[in-house]
């Protein structure tokens, strides 16, 4: 497991955070999941551990690029959450698996959804580390690092488990801002 260093201003330093995950829980990714899964010669009925190895390759090279990244649509709930919270003085932190070459695009996304947030935390290019690996690793150098996070919203049942179980005074919520169960593909 490789330490994730995070870069905090000190003025979030002891306020209150909340962190949001982008890919299912701010953004509905279904459209560019399916079209990802069939380019790489997978079939969407089918879920991902069910595909070769070959394939859940290509797929994730395409899921993880910019080439589809317009067919997410926003989940103007979950959006509304966030705006709210960081208009009553809390610091958003938008923790994502997306890779950190997905960044412009993102931020162009996110600006376009009008997604109001302090913080944008991206894995870095060369780790290949789990959700459930990667995100418990930066929560815990936030917390390191003086961010007091209260909340944390994500869709993945294994990433919530870890953080609920890892820092039991975050309260944790579950989202699926897909109009689908993306979640039997993972």
């Amino acid at each position: 497991m490789n330490k994730i260093q995070v870069k905090i201003p000190c003025r979030y330093v002891g306020k209150a955070a909340i962190v949001y995950d982008i890919d299912n829980t701010l953004l509905d990714v279904s459209e560019r999941l399916v079209r990802s899964i069939i380019e790489a010669g997978g079939d969407p009925i089918h879920g991902l551990s069910k595909m070769s190895l070959d394939i859940r390759r290509r797929f994730w090279s395409i899921f993880l690029s910019n080439k589809y990244i317009h067919l997410d649509k926003p989940d103007s709930k979950a959006i509304e959450d966030v705006n709210r919270k960081y208009d009553s003085g809390y610091i958003i932190i938008l923790l994502t698996g997306r890779p950190e070459y997905m960044r412009k695009d993102t931020i162009k996304q996110l600006e376009t959804y009008g997604v109001k947030y302090h913080i944008l935390i991206m894995r870095p290019n060369n780790n290949r580390d789990p959700d459930y690996i990667y995100k418990p690793m930066v929560i815990e150098e936030l917390i390191q690092k003086g961010i007091n996070i209260i909340e944390y919203h994500e869709d993945d049942i294994k990433t919530i488990e870890k953080i609920s179980k890892l820092f039991p005074t975050i309260k944790v919520y579950r989202h699926n801002a897909s109009k689908s169960n993306i979640s039997k593909f993972f």
